[in-house]
């Protein structure tokens, strides 16, 4: 795999050191460009779009979503990573219905924030754990008995604990290890929910995991 170019945007200088110094120790980056603000980022990105975009969600001189679509007018497939302080899930939903395919908070490890810039340059959304925990946790909530009561869901047990762990970023044989079935159990499964819920990828799955009860 090439060295991975990565923009950071944030207003906080000490923020952009910390993240450069942590993205330097990984062997899957390469250059790094740091900008204060979306409208330098926007003019890196220009320069060279070939790259991961991590941006703050508290950009002062342009909102997330404006800095969004200006980036994907430069480059429709632009691959994006939010920093947050929050893991609001009305804040998460917003970033993934924008197009974002990462989403970490300020407290992610340097193994999380490696692993998150990885996977979203191969085109996988990926989260730190407390992220993917409170979407595990918002969508168990809104699928406690009480709340499905006079509806008519199709998802099964079984289904409902995959879509779980694939929130939570494992692989199906990383799954078929946790419940005890084989890789292609799984994918079954993953393939059903798709169809139940007509759904076409992964990411579409956890955006209804992420859609709040009165959608469901």
């Amino acid at each position: 795999m090439n060295a991975i170019h990565v923009h950071i945007a944030d207003v906080s200088e000490i923020l952009r050191s910390g993240l450069e110094q942590l993205l330097r120790r990984s062997v899957y980056t390469g250059d790094i460009t740091l900008n204060p603000g979306a409208h330098s980022l926007i003019s890196s990105y220009e320069k060279q779009p070939d790259a991961v975009c991590i941006i703050s969600s508290g950009l002062s001189d342009m909102s997330l979503k404006d800095t969004i679509h200006q980036l994907s007018e430069i480059n429709p497939a632009v691959k994006m990573v939010v920093i947050s302080g929050s893991v609001s899930i009305t804040h998460i939903n917003t970033a993934m219905n924008l197009g974002v395919q990462g989403y970490i908070t300020r407290n992610a490890s340097a193994e999380e924030l490696e692993e998150v810039i990885v996977n979203v340059w191969n085109n996988e959304q990926a989260f730190s754990r407390n992220v993917s925990d409170a979407i595990v946790g918002h969508y168990a909530n809104t699928h406690k008995p009480e709340n499905l009561a006079g509806k008519d869901t199709p998802i099964t047990n079984r289904e409902q604990e995959i879509l779980e762990y694939i929130v939570e970023g494992l692989t199906s044989s990383e799954i078929a290890q946790q419940l005890y079935i084989s890789p292609r159990t799984v994918e079954t499964h993953r393939a059903n929910l798709m169809q139940k819920l007509n759904i076409k990828n992964t990411a579409g799955l956890v955006r209804f995991a992420l859609s709040s009860k009165e959608n469901m």
